[in-house]
């Protein structure tokens, strides 16, 4: 209503009323879920931004201690598997037991295509078969995992349409606080992205005034330079000028 977003509506149906709402589902969806629905540019803008989708295959090996990494890159052209992820060697609650080890194996894709709709028990042998062609084997359960939006994609256009997204939102609606990967179509890493939800409630909370856009693309937040200085000027984000 006016310039303010009064209730958001779940799946159910069921319209829950706020005072302050916080933007973490895509600008495309946003807009495009919007009543009364915002000017055709904005829509046209947020139609416009693009994501790739992404799977998990989550495989169990009955044995612990296969490799030391968090996370292998896989760059062999004979497999579909991008990367492989060592659950434990984040945290040993991740995994069964001490003596097995969970790992994920990562697929970059989008609905629809022929990998998206594999069949899940398709999916878990073709994990299995990637695996051990590259050096590992994992004979326990299997699941899938399929995340829609997961990376915000930067076409040619891009900037210029989440410019004027940026513009829109900022002017036009008071109580809106966007954050993270997908409400700012930015490729953070996870802990940008958590910054970016602190920097939203404080400038909900106290009146801040601080840029989440810029989070991991200005000077402050990059990760070159061993400087204490430079270090607490990206920790403590600078007010919006």
């Amino acid at each position: 209503e006016g310039r303010r977003v009064v209730a958001a509506e779940t799946a159910d149906g069921r319209a829950h009323e706020g005072t302050r709402f916080y933007l973490t589902m895509t600008l495309s969806d946003f807009v495009a879920a919007l009543d009364p629905p915002p000017p055709p540019a904005v829509v046209a803008a947020g139609r416009g931004l693009a994501h790739r989708d992404f799977l998990v295959v989550a495989l169990i090996a009955e044995r612990a201690g296969l490799f030391p990494d968090q996370w292998i890159y896989v760059h062999d052209p004979e497999v579909r598997v991008a990367r492989v992820t060592c659950y434990a060697n984040w945290s040993a609650a991740m995994s069964p037991g001490p003596s097995t080890t969970a790992l994920g194996l990562e697929y970059f894709c989008g609905r629809g295509d022929a990998l998206w709709n594999r069949p899940d028990g398709e999916l878990v042998a073709l994990a299995r078969e990637e695996l051990e062609r590259i050096g590992f084997s994992a004979d326990g359960p299997g699941r899938v995992h399929r995340f829609r939006d997961a990376y915000p994609v930067y076409d040619g256009r891009y900037r210029e349409r989440r410019a004027l997204l940026q513009r829109w939102i900022g002017t036009e609606l008071d109580n809106v606080q966007p954050a993270g990967r997908k409400g700012l179509h930015n490729y953070n890493s996870q802990d940008h992205a958590m910054m970016t939800a602190t920097l939203a409630v404080r400038n909900a909370l106290e009146g801040a005034a601080f840029d989440a856009w810029a989070v991991n693309t200005d000077r402050e937040y990059a990760e070159e330079g061993s400087a204490r200085e430079e270090l607490e000027e990206r920790l403590v984000p600078l007010r919006a000028r």
